[in-house]
């Protein structure tokens, strides 16, 4: 089976800037794709040459799709599959919660928002899933890029190997993210929140790296709507947002600040 080259990289702004990679053959994707999903936590081997299309349509941004640059080959993006996804991560979840916490329904869905965009986002990346890596795109690189092709990749999973696989690979993720997530902390969470219910507009951030890369220092920085709100420097990308949310948070003022 010969699959289309990948997408030209893009990093998040403020990243390190890397000489760019010859773009992978056909052969090459292909390979990079069985690797991704034969490591841990997926262990999905045997994949035949249908199903392979399939995981990579699920890490194919839609701007691979729509530009006239990109060769035709290129017919489908992974939106359908996000939107199976979605569904799959939501159900798998939330009947893991049901089952294996006794919390009264406000508290199970206070936990479920384990699985938004920006957190989806934090765990591809703090796991080192190499999703991030492994989507073509011909944009810069966002949380919701990255969410929506995780999510894409449990519908090729699920529409692959049916649930019991999906659920296993699902809860070797979040079981564990599951037990430890805070909603009191979920600062990122919380201003998402606070945003939409008073109508401020789009929550981004924006990132900068400084340091070695055994030892980088990372600043983030709050946008809503296009204005710079608050920063935090952490020595994680993810911990640098959320200092950058809650300082958001507190400046904002509010209930939303109160731990």
């Amino acid at each position: 089976m010969k699959l289309p080259p990948i997408c030209p990289r893009f990093r998040l702004p403020g990243m390190r800037r890397r000489p760019p990679a010859p773009a992978p053959t056909g052969a090459e994707r292909a390979d990079r794709l069985r690797r991704l999903l034969a490591a841990l936590p997926f262990l999905v081997t045997d994949i035949d040459d249908a199903a392979l299309a399939r995981y990579d349509q699920a890490l194919t941004h839609a701007s691979c799709t729509s530009s006239t640059r990109y060769p035709a080959t290129v017919a489908r993006d992974n939106e359908r599959l996000e939107f199976l996804g979605n569904y799959v991560l939501d159900f798998v979840v939330a009947e893991y919660l049901y089952t294996q916490y006794h919390l009264p329904p406000g508290e199970m869905n206070k936990r479920l928002q384990v699985t938004r965009n920006d957190n989806l986002a934090d765990i591809v990346l703090r796991r080192n899933l190499g999703i991030d890596e492994a989507i073509r795109r011909r944009q810069t690189l966002t949380d919701a890029i990255i969410a929506d092709a995780f999510e894409a990749l449990f519908g090729a999973i699920y529409l692959d190997r049916g649930m019991e696989t999906v659920q296993r690979i699902i809860l070797a993720i979040f079981a564990e993210e599951i037990e430890r997530f805070d909603t009191t902390q979920n600062f990122k969470g919380r201003l998402q929140e606070a945003a939409a219910e008073r109508g401020l507009g789009k929550v981004e951030y924006e990132y900068r790296q400084d340091g070695p890369d055994n030892a980088p220092t990372w600043e983030a920085r709050v946008l809503i709507a296009g204005q710079p709100r608050g920063s935090g420097t952490d020595s994680t990308k993810q911990g640098a947002a959320m200092l950058a949310a809650e300082e958001t948070l507190r400046l904002l003022g509010g209930k939303e600040h109160a731990g």
